[in-house]
């Protein structure tokens, strides 16, 4: 079992999966004025769905949300750490993304590595830029090229506008988006539905956060596949760090029977401190302090499917995911539909942070 084939999303469902919309009639005009939240998050990850080739998934999602001081724009840090066991194999996979969104929603950065068994397996870096017209991208890495794109969303601006969208009713509607892809000749385009969120579904959900009780977790409520390597990562970028692409250490290699470090292999960076809200304040995985976070808050069940030019000729997408959306950005359980498999993901922790006071509203 090789990487290919295992989970490449790009912030799907943390941070509402980040894709763009246009708002449709004059439902912009009707839309609540949205400010994110910056906030850090993680989830557990499990397999959901059993399939042939996958016996068990168990894994780690760490997602920083920032908005710097000087209200220039905004970073996210994502990391995904995974194990996956199929038959005698055990397979470890590492995606790093550190993405950099300017305040007005039209230029965007991203820096995407990908590491399989400790070993490097794609490294995504460019810039993109948006206009009326178009969207151009351009590509660093892995090959220099540009590409141009219809106008897309990127995204924190794509989670804003999901936002108003569902406060202003909007149920369904289509769009083009780009999330740092290494493929943007493919042309991604998504299906959003929204679902209102009765009261009693979602107080349910939100019981259900947290640190569980007799399990042996992390101080951030965290378990599963090495997970403080999963975190270390995500707080780089708000903290305006670059990427160090850094591969799971030994440890981890030896989690997946992939190989240790050697003089021919890429060698394990020293495990930097755990993000804020993952690790240094002792409540971000309490279920009551996290159920205190979100009280009050708004939300809605979001259904997305991503379609391009290697969708099934039936119309069949190439990734489905659902989550929670509340209305402050942040994202609750999630469910995440590949080709033959499907996981879970549930909040662990929670941590809120202050957003800078910025002239003018977000976006810009």
């Amino acid at each position: 079992m090789t990487g290919r084939g295992l989970p490449s999303h790009f912030l799907a469902g943390a941070l509402a999966a980040a894709i763009g919309l246009a708002l449709p009639g004059g439902a912009a005009e009707a839309a609540e004025p949205v400010a994110l939240t910056p906030h850090r998050a993680s989830y557990e990850v499990a397999l959901d769905h059993a399939s042939e080739d996958l016996l068990s998934v168990d894994g780690r999602i760490a997602v920083a949300l920032s908005e710097p001081s000087d209200c220039t724009g905004y970073a996210i840090d994502y990391r995904f750490v995974a194990r996956f066991l199929k038959d005698q194999e055990i397979v470890v996979t590492d995606q790093q993304i550190r993405l950099k969104e300017s305040r007005d929603g039209k230029s965007f950065a991203f820096d995407a590595q990908s590491f399989v068994d400790s070993l490097p397996e794609m490294t995504t870096k460019g810039t993109a830029t948006s206009t009326d017209e178009a969207t151009v991208v351009t590509y660093k890495e892995p090959v220099p090229r540009e590409v141009g794109l219809a106008t897309s969303t990127f995204p924190v601006h794509h989670t804003r506008h999901v936002v108003e969208a569902a406060k202003a009713g909007v149920p369904i509607f289509e769009s083009h988006v780009f999330q740092g892809d290494a493929d943007a000749e493919k042309n991604m385009t998504s299906t959003v539905v929204v679902t209102p969120l009765g009261a009693e579904a979602l107080a349910g959900e939100i019981a259900g956060y947290g640190a569980v009780a007799g399990r042996k977790t992390d101080a951030d409520g965290s378990g599963g596949v090495e997970n403080e390597r999963a975190g270390d990562g995500a707080g780089d970028a708000a903290a305006g760090e670059e990427p160090d692409g850094a591969a799971p250490d030994d440890e981890a290699a030896e989690a997946g029977n992939g190989p240790a470090a050697t003089d021919d292999a890429p060698q394990a960076a020293e495990t930097p401190a755990e993000p804020e809200a993952a690790g240094s304040n002792s409540t971000a995985a309490d279920p009551a302090t996290i159920a205190e976070r979100l009280d009050g808050l708004k939300a809605w069940k979001i259904s997305e499917s991503f379609y391009n030019s290697d969708s099934d000729e039936d119309g069949l997408p190439v990734f489905q995911t659902s989550y929670t959306l509340f209305e402050n950005g942040v994202t609750g359980n999630q469910i995440l539909k590949y080709d033959g498999y499907t996981l879970k993901a549930r909040l662990s922790s929670l941590e809120l942070e202050t957003a800078p006071v910025c002239s003018g509203p977000a976006g810009e």
